[in-house]
């Protein structure tokens, strides 16, 4: 890990391919700080679905002794047992996340799911785990609970309905703010499959707001980019290395940064 100079932070950035796969770090960071995360999320998408198979029983064990030893079978669990809409939602369940705040580059809002005031969180979304049997085979999944969050129906599906904030507003939640913050940052806000026809410009102007929503965190201990190429791709494959390396550039811009892979120089997205 790289440090900066003098006030500036240490961050870790670490490249993903599916998003879900964000949830092993957004553990080991709960592990290492021993209190839940503030998440600020950079994406087109809310990814808080829920319908999650949940981690077995910890019979009693402190959490964090618990995820210690599940550690190898956590990977597994968020690789191949969640998907990439409903992985926050286990992260509210077992406490490792406070609030996530999500911005969509397109959108001028932040959709705040829980808030953060100094060490205390106020309105996170709550969940219930729900029982069946198939067979003889009893199935636990993680809901939200609708009897204490507030829900939304969307795609046929009921989802936490979110307070929409401005810019102003995070900066100010996250100037009091004394929880470790990270950011997760799915390189399809700044562009989808189905986005290919953008004008000129436009990828550039979401980077922008992008830098100007990154200006309100001030002290972030990991950001995570997520490709977004399986096991469906949501980022046009010619254009996501490009993608990913405008977005460390912002990383390396907001901290010091040491990351996981190396990458290319000459972007052709120019950042102001």
């Amino acid at each position: 890990m790289i440090k900066g100079g003098v006030g500036r932070c240490i961050m870790q950035t670490v490249i993903i391919d599916s998003h879900n796969e964000i949830l092993l770090y957004w553990i080991r960071e709960y592990c290492r700080h021993k209190m839940p995360l503030v998440v600020v999320r950079i994406d087109r998408h809310h990814d808080m679905f829920s319908d999650c198979p949940r981690l077995p029983a910890k019979e009693g064990r402190n959490i964090f002794d618990y995820f210690d030893r599940m550690m190898p079978e956590i990977y597994e669990y968020a690789k191949r047992r969640l998907n990439e809409g409903n992985f926050t939602c286990p992260a509210f369940h077992y406490g490792i996340l406070g609030s996530l705040y999500h911005f969509d580059p397109r959108k001028e809002k932040i959709d705040a799911y829980g808030r953060v005031f100094g060490g205390e969180f106020l309105d996170a979304p709550r969940t219930r785990i729900r029982s069946s049997s198939a067979g003889k085979k009893r199935i636990d999944l993680i809901e939200w609970d609708g009897a204490s969050t507030k829900l939304r129906k969307q795609n046929g599906k009921l989802v936490p309905a979110p307070q929409s904030i401005g810019v102003h507003a995070l900066e100010v939640d996250l100037e009091e703010n004394s929880l470790p913050v990270v950011i997760g940052f799915d390189l399809d806000g700044l562009c989808t499959t189905d986005e290919r026809d953008l004008a000129k410009g436009a990828i550039e102007k979401r980077l922008d707001r992008v830098k100007s929503l990154l200006e309100c965190i001030s002290s972030p201990v990991l950001a995570c980019i997520a490709r977004s190429q399986t096991p469906r791709a949501y980022v046009p494959a010619d254009m996501v290395d490009e993608l990913q390396e405008a977005a460390l550039c912002l990383m390396e811009r907001k901290c010091q940064a040491h990351y996981y892979q190396v990458f290319s120089r000459g972007s052709k997205f120019h950042l102001l």
